[in-house]
């Protein structure tokens, strides 16, 4: 069973390691100045399709599917009235290019797709971010047009929604939409993270309150131990623990990396045992693999790997 669960812990982060796109900008003076005063603010940063849910209807019978490992990075380029976002991962990538004109009110939208979808046209922008477009693309019947609405459910997602038109503006019954959440490469998300952290090396609370940044299915590894599959079982091993004394150690973040609502972090603990018979302290260290979920804005640990090889 132990074996089991360690095959499957590491396949699934094999899994959301192996692809990697990542699109690098810089957030300086100028450019936080800038966005203060963006119209299209809100969308600026990286983004992913929510649990991958994708509803599409380009003819025939409407889909409901999966497209994992969507990326968009979202920035002004170097005006306050722009937005370029960078879509990555499954085929067709592409690009989109907003302006915003401040004295017409007016959204121009450019973009283009794979080798031949090229979208233009224009729209407007609502005082919460809201934007509504009215787009042809080529590679689509002539006389067509799409309705695209992006609206904000918070202020980490928002939906989108195309919807084409024919040339006497009825709905073709062709769509697709889906709901995008923020993906969180930030300082926030680091602190968050060390703050969990803070919680297991803080010996004098309770166990009780250490368990609070797991979830309830965690998955708990340590060297030597049995593995333990629930919070329940994880607050009974922490308790008897205690019983032989209690340990002085700081958990370190060395690198991790974000795939949605999910976190994959490569640490390590450095400290020292002090046993409750009185004898002399035991210093130890280890690496370890934790995978941190997002349920809602709380961030947990869902699974952890405790490895007792040098950390050299």
């Amino acid at each position: 069973m132990k074996q089991s669960i360690f095959l499957f812990f590491i396949l699934i982060s094999v899994s959301l390691f192996a692809q990697k796109e990542v699109i690098n900008y810089k957030l300086n003076e100028k450019f936080s100045m800038l966005a203060s005063k963006n119209p299209f603010a809100k969308f600026i940063g990286e983004w992913t399709l929510k649990n991958d849910d994708w509803s599409q209807n380009w003819g025939g019978e409407t889909q409901q599917i999966k497209i994992r490992k969507h990326h968009t990075v979202s920035t002004q380029i170097n005006t306050s009235n722009s937005l370029l976002s960078i879509i990555d991962g499954p085929e067709p990538n592409g690009h989109i290019f907003w302006s915003y004109n401040p004295n017409t009110k007016e959204v121009s939208h450019l973009s283009s797709f794979g080798n031949i979808r090229v979208g233009q046209g224009k729209g407007t922008i609502d005082a919460e971010g809201n934007v509504q477009l009215k787009l042809s693309f080529e590679g689509e019947a002539n006389g067509t047009y799409r309705i695209y609405k992006y609206t904000w459910i918070t202020d980490d997602e928002y939906h989108m929604k195309s919807v084409q038109y024919d040339s006497d503006d009825k709905p073709t019954g062709l769509f697709y939409e889906g709901n995008f959440i923020r993906l969180h490469h930030n300082k926030k998300l680091r602190q968050e993270i060390e703050d969990i952290l803070s919680v297991l090396d803080n010996y004098k609370i309770s166990k009780e309150e250490q368990v609070k940044v797991y979830t309830d299915n965690v998955v708990h590894m340590a060297p030597n131990q049995n593995v333990h599959t629930n919070k329940e079982a994880l607050l009974a091993y922490l308790k008897a623990q205690k019983k032989y004394g209690y340990a002085d150690m700081k958990h370190k973040i060395i690198d991790y990396e974000v795939f949605g609502d999910v976190i994959i972090m490569q640490g390590k603990v450095v400290g020292k045992f002090y046993p409750n018979s009185g004898e002399a302290p035991v210093a130890f260290a280890t690496k370890n693999l934790f995978v941190f979920k997002r349920t809602g804005k709380e961030l947990k640990i869902a699974k952890v790997i405790y490895n007792m090889s040098p950390l050299e």
